[in-house]
């Protein structure tokens, strides 16, 4: 781009300009940086969510019989929020205390208290794989 510019005299300057920045767009044009940007942004938020409730199942099937089984889920979620929305610093505290003291309630009462059937469920379970099988090799050897 080329600009006239008058000088003192009578003649005109032609002055060289910087070509526009690649990411600037004039105005009623589409943006293609931002939406690039807002593609991979959107990306890398679904997978940290992703690989969250992945870790999350692995730890509540892993922590199934600890003292704290729904507390540290709960903190972690809590972190999570806190570190992907900033804006939640505002947010009174006790709202996220209120989210771990019932959390940390629940595992007591579970820890006093186990839930009836769990184990009775599990081994009912482990019975009918053995008959399945026990069948199955019966049926082989026919």
């Amino acid at each position: 781009m080329t600009a006239s510019t008058p000088t003192a005299g009578t003649t005109t300057a032609t002055v060289q300009m910087d070509p526009p920045a690649g990411s600037w767009a004039a105005p009623g044009e589409s943006d293609r940086f931002a939406w690039i940007g807002l593609v991979v942004l959107l990306g890398v938020l679904f997978l940290v969510v992703y690989l969250y409730a992945l870790f999350d199942r692995y730890a509540e099937h892993r922590g199934s019989s600890t003292p704290l089984r729904t507390t540290i889920p709960t903190m972690l979620t809590v972190g999570l929020a806190y570190d992907l929305l900033p804006p939640l610093e505002g947010v009174n505290v006790l709202l996220p205390l209120a989210l771990i003291l019932g959390a940390l309630a629940r595992d007591i009462v579970l820890w006093i208290k186990p839930e009836e059937g769990t184990e009775a469920g599990h081994n009912e379970i482990i019975m009918a794989e053995n008959v399945i099988i026990e069948e199955n090799k019966g049926s082989a050897d026919a």
